[in-house]
């Protein structure tokens, strides 16, 4: 692979992707056999709207977490020695968590009953048993991020992947052989109870590693971060942490944004049937990134660690890691290609028409893996706002080819869009990164000689 990488971070590329397959493909089984068992042990309706609810939590959860959880994964890392240091900041971003998931909760609880919202309002009971799960998603998801950020890869996806599936499961199925009514009530009751069972067991791990954690021996690194936390940042880099935070909030909404416009647009010039064949397609395309994800449980803590570190050694990880995840990538690619028009058909013949749709988007999927983690190198190499800002353009011009191609071309000009606006999004990216970061990408490879 790379010449220039240490074995001790190959080794951890390698056994954290390796670790996040397994915990992953694990946790796909639990979630289907949790979602089979929901719906053959409740009602469709009730199905429904147990995921209409849970779909608006993690919106909320979103923007409760309001960026701490990058901030975390990008300044933890670098804290390594001083770990008094970094207790004061998860604790600081776990009181955040506390009094803005209360705030929202109630907020959006207020807001449905003064405010008639269609398709929410009359909902209005179920959101409010589902309000605490706001809070639970953000300090689950905080603390799983401070499990990540000490290399703990195991131990920060085993809480949700695979022990709240589990949980749902053996809820329902306990529920199922008592004999009670398992309507949209109860589920959410069962989930919200899941979650608070997981987010404990999350914070239990984080306290104990944190209070594990060894003084390093990196003693100017420890003393800069103290530096930089009386001055009101956050690590020997930090830029100030009210600044950062904005920035990887904006970094968290932008994306949450560029997932779901698309399916924002279609409503307005398709019928409900056709969008349905889009989601079907969406949804196997989507096993394109699925790499992508993988690495990224071990990647941003690696390049936020190096962030001093010359740029010839961030461009061997980054070179490697992008190998790596271009590797796992082609077969899933070759694969959806060949497979796509059977896969499409078990849910019906007219959901053929999906095809071209389901190529454009799992071409495009494949950019990310093809162009590596560029933004991931720019969020923790102190480049916060350049990667927001090439997330912006992303949206812009995901939001405009949606609005163009769609009318021309149905659900394929939606998934034309999506390839269009991942291209420049990529593109823009590695052109980004190497002239901030002085990192090229295999796209600049051909380009522009290592210095």
């Amino acid at each position: 692979m790379e010449d220039g990488l240490h074995v001790a971070d190959r080794w951890r590329i390698v056994r954290g992707t390796m670790q996040s397959l397994m915990i992953q493909g694990g946790s796909v089984l639990l979630v289907f056999a949790g979602n089979l068992l929901l719906v053959r042990f409740s009602d469709t309706r009730a199905y429904g709207l147990y995921v209409h609810v849970f779909n608006w939590v993690s919106v909320l959860g979103v923007l409760v977490m309001g960026g701490r959880d990058d901030l975390l994964l990008a300044q933890i890392p670098r804290m390594r020695g001083n770990p008094r240091g970094v207790r004061h900041l998860v604790r600081a971003a776990n009181r955040w968590i506390a009094v803005a998931g209360v705030a929202t909760g109630m907020g959006w609880i207020g807001l449905l009953h003064w405010v008639r919202i269609d398709t929410l309002s009359e909902h209005e009971d179920l959101f409010r048993l589902a309000a605490v799960a706001v809070l639970l998603t953000a300090a689950l998801s905080l603390n799983q991020i401070v499990l990540q950020a000490l290399d703990h890869i195991r131990s920060s996806q085993v809480v949700e992947k695979l022990a709240r599936p589990l949980l749902l499961i053996t809820g329902i199925l306990l529920l199922h052989v008592s004999g009670t009514l398992v309507d949209a009530r109860t589920l959410v009751i069962l989930a919200t109870g899941a979650l608070a069972v997981c987010c404990g067991a999350a914070g239990a791990m984080g306290y104990r590693m944190l209070r594990r954690m060894p003084a390093g021996r990196n003693v100017a690194e420890g003393r800069a971060a103290g530096e930089a936390k009386e001055k009101g940042g956050v690590g020997p880099v930090g830029t100030g942490k009210k600044g950062k935070t904005t920035w990887f909030f904006l970094i968290s909404l932008f994306y949450l944004l560029g997932t779901k416009i698309t399916m924002l647009i279609l409503p307005v010039f398709l019928p409900a049937k056709e969008i349905g064949i889009f989601n079907i397609s969406y949804r196997f395309a989507d096993l394109l990134i699925f790499p992508f994800f993988l690495m990224h449980t071990v990647l941003p803590q690696l390049f936020a660690r190096h962030a001093e570190a010359d740029r010839g050694y961030i461009q061997s990880l980054y070179s490697e890691s992008n190998k790596l995840m271009s590797l796992l990538s082609l077969p899933l690619l070759a694969g959806i290609l060949v497979a796509g028009p059977l896969l499409l058909r078990l849910f019906g013949p007219e959901f053929s028409a999906g095809y071209p749709a389901l190529v454009y988007i799992s071409v495009a999927q494949f950019l990310f893996a093809l162009f590596g983690p560029a933004n991931t190198i720019l969020m923790m190499q102190d480049r916060e706002r350049y990667a927001a800002g090439c997330l912006f353009a992303y949206v812009a011009m995901l939001a405009g080819a949606s609005w163009w191609l769609i009318p021309v071309a149905g659900i394929t000009g939606g998934a034309l869009a999506i390839l269009l606006s991942n291209a420049a999004y990529n593109v823009l990216l590695a052109v980004v990164v190497y002239r901030s970061c002085g990192v090229r990408s295999p796209f600049l490879g051909w380009m522009v000689k290592t210095r």
